[in-house]
């Protein structure tokens, strides 16, 4: 729902949360550096930074190699998008598919309570990491850094942040949740997510920093499919929801060991410790905590102001914008690092133009997911999740507009993240935490699901407002990134609405499609020339492709 920080790297196959980010003047190159913003030199954020180290196979510390890698070119970006899209959007539908079922199998309530112990398990899974993934992805980016010292310490510090969030959530439960039922179902969720996202976090995180992100798509990806494949073998043999919550929990725990053994073979877990980690933590760890509630705190607050029907029927809407802006993310993960070099060097025209691009390509994507959801939000329910869930229609009209607005903030919160401004972006997102936290309670009370995406988007233009304030390039950013694509937004919906909307879904969407796709496009040259170089790529493999396959 909000810019991530990508703290955990659990990869729950149907977290309900779903999505981040100067002193002096807006020309000092000073902005770019991170002393004062509370995170150490050189400042970042969520993603590797440019100058990943690579590490030799065969294991152990000793092999590691201090070279350096360049910035990455638009072929690497292109590739880590691939791996990221594979892991992260595939894998995440394939968990959608698995949530819908489960909600239409266990019903409103039941699915409500899961919903609840879910958005839990994320928060838990977060304090085993507290913003420690940033400072080691800062510190193992740094030319010459001992990348095996530091993972060890790493994943010490990790183990011990895991067991003090264990014994705090047994408190919290027992103190918040009388109910012996839904006890039993929050600690089978709870403590195994808590295991999976200390041990997936480890090996996720290390190779990013060493620019192997098909390893992170494969744990990521072995988790997410663990847990939907145990959830359709608990369907399809009836089993209740005691015994649906800890399959999903011990599928966490398989992908963290397979975390864990795949960077065993590369680097050992305890050659060493490095005190550099905990440095600059704390701003990390405030920002990356505000991010994960705002992501949860849908599913925990509207739980103690409406009833568990209505914390389902807002958790079964908000599960299709929050697989939806996975696609649009998963592009912003694969600029982060080319956007951390032009940081790092303090060479802000090249930041704000690569900006303004990732800011252009996501918003585009943000208008083409968005369309078909909020015109025909009766018919994706009925289609989805049955007759039953009628009353989730309006709070998926509503959070529909969620991945329009997610697709902008995104490049808005990574332009102060990158820039060394995380204090700056960590002050909106408490602003928005407490007033989104008010706004939950009082419209979820009066409304129920409705008035919970009604909060849930009111947090995205509070971030969206706040992020532009906060960025001295902000509203250059934003206009030159998503005015064409805003208008195009705007006309679509209202010919869809005063048009379109009373066609048959098969013809009103398509149509819709590709009149705002072409708009888009014609609209835009930066998007038409990437779409052309692109073209341009494939052909180019095409033949290379049919020769090593013995092909015509």
């Amino acid at each position: 729902m909000y810019p991530k920080m990508k703290a955990p790297h659990c990869s729950p196959c149907w977290k309900i949360g779903g999505p981040s980010r100067d002193q002096g003047r807006s020309d000092s190159p000073a902005r770019f550096k991170t002393k004062g913003d509370g995170a150490g030199a050189p400042r970042r954020g969520a993603f590797a930074l440019p100058i990943p180290l690579s590490v030799a196979p065969g294991g152990g510390s000793g092999n590691l190699t201090k070279r350096a890698v360049h910035p990455l070119s638009g072929m690497r970006i292109l590739k880590n998008a691939v791996y990221l899209f594979a892991s992260n959007v595939l894998v995440r539908l394939v968990g959608a598919v698995a949530a819908i079922l489960v909600a239409r199998y266990l019903g409103a309530k039941d699915y409500g309570i899961l919903s609840v112990a879910l958005a839990f398990s994320v928060v838990t899974g977060y304090f085993t990491d507290l913003g420690l993934s940033h400072t080691f992805i800062r510190d193992g980016t740094k030319p010459g850094a001992d990348l095996g010292r530091l993972l060890a310490g790493f994943f010490k510090i990790r183990l011990l942040f895991g067991l003090g969030t264990a014994v705090v959530s047994v408190a919290v439960v027992q103190s918040l949740y009388p109910d012996p039922g839904m006890r039993r179902v929050l600690y089978w969720v709870v403590m195994p997510t808590i295991l999976g996202a200390a041990f997936q976090g480890v090996g996720a995180v290390y190779f990013q920093v060493v620019q192997k992100m098909q390893y992170t798509a494969l744990i990521r990806a072995v988790a997410g499919l663990l847990s939907a494949g145990a959830l359709f073998l608990g369907m399809a043999l009836r089993w209740p929801l005691d015994f649906l919550a800890p399959i999903y929990g011990l599928a966490a725990v398989a992908g963290g060991l397979l975390s864990l053994w795949l960077v065993g073979h590369r680097v050992s877990f305890f050659s060493g410790w490095d005190r550099s980690l905990l440095r600059g933590l704390g701003s990390f760890t405030l920002g990356g905590l505000v991010i994960m509630l705002l992501n949860q705190m849908g599913p925990l607050v509207l739980e103690r102001v409406t009833d568990l029907v209505a914390v389902g029927y807002f958790a079964a809407a908000f599960r299709i914008p929050s697989v939806l802006y996975q696609i649009p993310g998963v592009l912003a993960e694969a600029y982060y690092p080319q956007l951390f070099a032009h940081g790092n060097r303090r060479d802000e025209d090249a930041h704000l133009r690569l900006n303004v691009l990732e800011l252009k390509m996501m918003s585009a994507l943000g208008v083409m997911m968005a369309l078909p959801f909020l015109l025909y939000p009766a018919w994706w329910i009925h289609l989805l999740f049955g007759p039953r869930w009628a009353d989730a229609a309006p709070a998926l009209t509503i959070l529909s507009w969620m991945v329009f607005m997610q697709s902008i903030n995104y490049p808005l919160a990574d332009a102060l993240t990158t820039k060394g401004m995380q204090s700056r972006r960590t002050a909106v997102l408490v602003a928005v935490l407490v007033v989104g936290a008010a706004a939950y309670a009082v419209l979820g009370a009066r409304w129920g699901s409705t008035g919970g995406a009604l909060a849930a988007l009111v947090v995205e233009c509070l971030s969206m407002i706040g992020f532009v304030l906060m960025n001295p390039t902000g509203w250059r950013l934003l206009l030159q990134g998503a005015a064409r694509n805003a208008a195009v937004a705007a006309a679509a919906v209202f010919l869809g609405f005063l048009w379109v909307r009373d066609w048959s879904p098969f013809v009103g969407m398509p149509v819709l499609e590709m009149g705002a796709g072409l708009a888009i496009v014609a609209m835009d040259s930066d998007i038409r020339r990437r779409l052309q170089e692109m073209w341009e790529k494939v052909q180019e493999r095409i033949p290379r492709i049919r020769r090593e396959g013995g092909g015509p």
